[in-house]
């Protein structure tokens, strides 16, 4: 590995390859740093970990040139021709401010940072703690386009990719900052803490007890991972102060009004609300109601077909499943002429397209709207509540072992 990073450093590194580096900066300032080799020099990045908020670099191992804020004590530092790209040169001295001054010595990335306006200088020593090619972990597809239209929505890594220190070390050790945990919430002999990132505000569960620890360990693990995306992205659009000149620029894109709650917990059964409207510019806000629920039976996301008939497969993907649209459609009618709803506020004839579930305490299930286009973002959430045992006519054999 060391010898590769030498080559690397030297300019032979694969193409789109970054170099990852951790150590300290001053006496004891944590900092992690990634640079990928370019034909001008280098690109590059890093954060301080108890910040966590990436500052671009560019320029060359022996002189590498640190981003300055697009607002100084107010003020617009750099005009409309340079929107959307870091700011490299101070406009007041025409000079660079920042500076890092190094050199590769076998695995370490070592040498001097210095700051014209401060006139600090520190020496670094930073260690290589991996490489790894971006586009490999990148989002793609629908996920990438829906980024496009609402940044400020994800981050650089795609959901079905584990945030570890082999795909994407240098977002992992972003994560390696304490948690503050708060109070146990317990339910007999199941259990759940609420924890917060210090430097992204919101709050995410966490189980603390369970019978079973494999199933304890593995619901953990997503819990974890679904933080950190969260996490990442609140600190991806604060990192903007570098790059944007917009109202949401250098703030946490609204992830620190976020709402998570654990709306049920049983030995069987996990279900978990994200809700909010995050925005990091763009053409709209990320208007979202997302429920998800765990088997802690199994182990992972709960597969609702194993309680009742969802949906069907079919040569275009899959439709609701007839049992259970019949079912809504009975429910929907029933709520109708219960409640005479308005029509101009009816938001059950979305449900069927937009459908999900959530489990309530003590002993109910929602219907769900979820993930429907920012105009409908109005009928967002619950659409039928009722108890468990209203399911009894369409529930299968196998669900009594989650009730």
């Amino acid at each position: 590995m060391f010898s590769t990073l030498s080559c690397a450093a030297a300019g032979t590194a694969l193409a789109g390859e970054r170099i990852v580096f951790k150590g300290t900066l001053g006496a004891n300032a944590e900092v992690v740093l990634e640079l990928e080799k370019k034909s001008d020099g280098y690109d590059g990045r890093y954060f301080y970990l108890r910040h966590g908020v990436d500052i671009p670099l560019h320029g060359s191992l022996a002189s590498l040139n640190e981003a300055l804020p697009r607002y100084e004590h107010g003020e617009l530092l750099a005009g409309d021709d340079n929107r959307g790209l870091p700011i490299y040169i101070d406009p007041a001295t025409k000079k660079p401010r920042s500076i890092w001054h190094g050199k590769i010595d076998g695995d370490t990335y070592q040498g001097s940072w210095s700051d014209a306006k401060t006139k600090k200088t520190l020496a670094f020593e930073l260690h290589q703690v991996g490489r790894y090619d971006p586009h490999a972990v990148r989002p793609a597809g629908v996920e990438a386009v829906t980024a496009a239209i609402t940044p400020g929505i994800g981050n650089d890594i795609a959901y079905g990719t584990a945030i570890s220190l082999k795909n994407a070390p240098y977002d992992y050790l972003k994560m390696q900052f304490p948690p503050q945990p708060g109070p146990e919430i317990i339910r007999k002999n199941v259990g759940y803490r609420m924890v917060t990132d210090p430097r992204t505000k919101f709050a995410y569960p966490r189980l603390t007890r369970h019978p079973n620890p494999e199933i304890l360990a593995s619901i953990n693990q997503i819990l974890e991972q679904r933080h950190w995306q969260m996490s990442l992205a609140a600190l991806e659009c604060k990192a903007t102060l570098y790059t944007m000149d917009g109202p949401a620029s250098g703030t946490l894109g609204d992830y620190d009004s976020e709402t998570i709650k654990v709306r049920y917990l049983s030995e069987k059964l996990m279900s978990i609300v994200e809700a909010g409207s995050t925005f990091c510019g763009g053409a709209h806000p990320n208007n979202h109601y997302d429920p998800f629920t765990f088997d802690l039976i199994h182990g992972g996301y709960l597969d609702f077909n194993r309680l009742f008939p969802v949906r069907i497969s079919n040569k275009d993907g899959s439709d609701i499943a007839p049992v259970l649209a019949d079912f809504i459609s009975k429910k929907v009618e029933s709520k109708k002429s219960r409640d005479k709803v308005d029509p101009d506020v009816d938001c059950t004839d979305v449900l069927p397209q937009n459908l999900d579930f959530e489990f309530d305490e003590p002993d109910k299930i929602s219907f769900v709207v979820s993930g429907i286009g920012h105009a409908m973002g109005v009928c967002l959430g619950p659409q039928l509540v009722m108890p468990i045992r209203a399911l009894q006519p369409i529930l299968k054999p196998g669900a009594k072992a989650y009730f």
